[in-house]
């Protein structure tokens, strides 16, 4: 577990099967790690993820240390432990439920009809995997997107693609 978010290009195939494993999977639960900063919610970030399914089974969604890809494995997230930066000024987290954070309640308990992974590729450099795109029998659709520092959850929208990025959603990679 020491590698979880350490970048390799070895690792995203092995990334996107593991991701394609929600695949047929009726979703019991979409968890994170929510950030308070002195108490206060600091919106913007929901990496790591917990696509929890099944009788106690989870897959785990976060972003790789490269600051461009994402990982996917069967492990549960850790959350961090909270610490004090100054006297009563305390960083920490609290595990909270995404579906309600993004107002989508409905997605509980729907069937996952497929998952596929998002390449991007610059300039000619190798493609990383940026993202999974999970798409539920209903036709709702979730993305999990690495925006470089912070992690984005778009919900029946595709990820913008850049001028100069080429950029295509796959099922496996060889």
């Amino acid at each position: 577990m020491a590698l979880r978010h350490t970048f390799s290009f070895t690792r995203t195939a092995q990334d996107l099967h593991n991701a394609r494993l929600l695949k047929g999977k009726r979703l019991s639960g979409l968890v994170y790690d929510q950030y308070y900063f002195a108490d206060e919610k600091t919106l913007g970030d929901i990496d790591p993820i917990e696509w929890r399914f099944g009788e106690q089974e989870i897959l785990s969604m976060y972003l790789l240390s490269d600051g461009e890809s994402v990982g996917a494995d069967l492990y549960p997230t850790d959350t961090p432990a909270a610490f004090e930066i100054e006297p009563d000024v305390t960083c920490a987290w609290k595990r909270e439920d995404l579906l309600a954070t993004l107002s989508i309640p409905c997605l509980e308990g729907e069937m996952i009809s497929e998952v596929e992974g998002i390449l991007d590729s610059f300039c000619g450099k190798a493609p990383r995997l940026v993202g999974f795109k999970v798409q539920f029998e209903s036709g709702d659709f979730l993305v999990f997107l690495n925006c470089g520092d912070n992690a984005v959850m778009l919900v029946n929208a595709l990820p913008p693609t850049p001028v100069g990025v080429d950029s295509c959603f796959v099922t496996s990679i060889q």
